[in-house]
């Protein structure tokens, strides 16, 4: 039944409410009987019933129409919208040498209808390098970007190296969008500088030694950190001079830099994962100093507590001149386009369910919703329960100052944030990988395609977010 005629049928109930005499039809009949009452209490009482009833009735009715309409309509734009690729199971990459061909490789090879005009040569090589490593990975069948945007990114995404767009009404579903600043000098010499220098000014790495500036390194973890060979000399040439350095080795330290240091924090994040590898590579310090970790008993403390005693065995160990050494190495700026083909490959797989999810309708939570005067809202956004994150001001203020109305309307993303078990897990990937279910399970998907082992607790989250397999 159309909407409109829910409106119809809703005024006239409202209007045969206010008479006194109403005819009733018998089936099969064209005769009618006029019944006739008097309005005493015990017919005032029925009005009401019949009133309150006839009008949850409609809002029920006009419930599950608006309901069956979205689920509808949403099954009609993913089976216009979201194609699963049939690629070669195998793609040679071969960088372009003109924008020209890059913009050809992208469309002809991987398939992507549009590109923007604007993308400068080093940008469409990474992209078109990220996408072949993923279409690899999974054998040619995937979901690709119907995009590739290229353009400066502004408010919430501008600190972004790339983005997608998840909203199957929006007539950009599907479009990657890579940030255009991180293309260029300033943007990157800013960045890097902030990775490659202390608050005080000093360098992160010493070059040559294994020493360095343990404040410094305290801050990125109780690890020391030290670059590769070939990590070294693209640092020491920036120290000397950034303009030494070309965009795309730019990229490179950029990237480099960032993702070994999210690694080095993990030590902050999951104090556990710290012990367990000093357990490993330091046993003869830990039994000469009648050094004891009980790793059940610790596992039961907060993180604080924990990151205390990591720090502890730390400083000991300065002391004694170990040194727990985290090597830099050099890393692909591919990275990030796995990462945002991870969120792809998460909505291929799981954005249909959670969207017509949200639209089945609960006559429970109709009436909830009249209890607390909430009838705009008919459901759990299981959208944002999936993919909501602290890195947006939303959901961290949610967080901070309304927890228990965060565990009522995203109680997935709430587990997430609040246990501890889960966000040492995660911890272990990124600091990013933190922040929300989404944005752990594409941070997972970007290190199975770069080829990384995972540990099992990991992989066992990972499944139960049903995360992307690759192929």
């Amino acid at each position: 039944m159309p909407v409109e005629s829910v409106k119809q049928l809703s005024t006239q109930i409202h209007q045969t409410e206010k008479t006194s005499t109403y005819q009733k039809t018998e089936p099969y009949s064209n005769d009618t009987v006029e019944l006739s009452y008097s309005k005493n209490k015990q017919s005032k009482t029925y009005d009401w019933i019949y009133g309150a009833g006839a009008g949850l009735a409609m809002l029920a009715l006009t419930g599950i129409l608006f309901a069956k309409h979205q689920d509808n309509k949403i099954s009609k734009l993913y089976k216009e919208k979201l194609i699963i690729s049939k690629l070669p199971q195998k793609i040679e990459f071969k960088e372009a040498k003109t924008l020209e061909d890059g913009i050809k490789f992208a469309k002809e090879i991987l398939g992507i209808k549009e590109i923007d005009k604007n993308f400068t040569l080093d940008a469409i090589n990474i992209a078109n390098k990220g996408l072949v490593d993923v279409s690899n990975a999974n054998k040619g069948n995937l979901f690709m970007p119907t995009k590739l945007g290229f353009k400066s990114l502004t408010n919430e995404n501008k600190d972004s190296l790339a983005y997608v767009v998840r909203d199957i009404s929006s007539p950009n579903f599907g479009n990657m969008v890579i940030n255009k600043n991180y293309f260029e000098h300033d943007v990157l010499n800013k960045e890097i500088k902030d990775l490659l220098y202390a608050s005080d000014g000093k360098k992160f790495f010493n070059i040559n030694t294994k020493t360095g500036d343990i404040s410094t390194i305290l801050k990125m973890g109780c690890v020391r950190p030290y670059p590769s060979k070939d990590l070294a000399k693209l640092a020491e040439r920036f120290y000397k001079n950034s303009k030494n350095l070309n965009i795309q080795e730019k990229q490179i330290l950029y990237y480099s830099l960032q993702i070994n240091g999210t690694n080095a924090l993990s030590t902050h994040r999951n104090p556990i994962w710290g012990l367990e590898q000093i357990t490993k590579e330091h046993s003869d310090f830990l039994r000469k100093h009648n050094i004891k970790i009980n790793f059940e008993e610790l596992k039961k403390q907060k993180t604080e507590k924990q990151l205390e005693f990591l720090e502890n065995i730390i400083a000991k160990m300065e002391k004694n001149k170990i040194f727990w050494i985290n090597e830099y190495n050099i890393e692909s700026p591919a990275t990030v386009i796995y990462h945002e083909m991870g969120h792809l490959q998460d909505f291929a797989k799981n954005l249909k369910e959670l969207d017509l999810k949200k639209w089945k309708f609960s006559f429970k939570k109709v009436l909830d919703n009249i209890k607390n005067n909430k009838s705009n809202r008919t459901c759990v956004n299981e959208v944002d329960n999936r993919w909501g994150t602290t890195s947006k001001e939303k959901y961290e203020k949610l967080l901070k100052d309304h927890p228990q109305v965060l565990k009522k309307l995203y109680p997935d993303l709430y587990e997430f944030l609040t246990n501890q078990e889960i966000q040492q897990t995660a911890g272990k990937i990124s600091g990013y990988a933190q922040t929300g279910i989404g944005e752990f399970v594409a941070e997972v998907y970007a290190r199975m395609i770069s080829g990384k082992t995972l540990s099992d607790d990991i992989m066992t989250l990972y499944r139960k977010y049903k995360g992307p397999e690759i192929k």
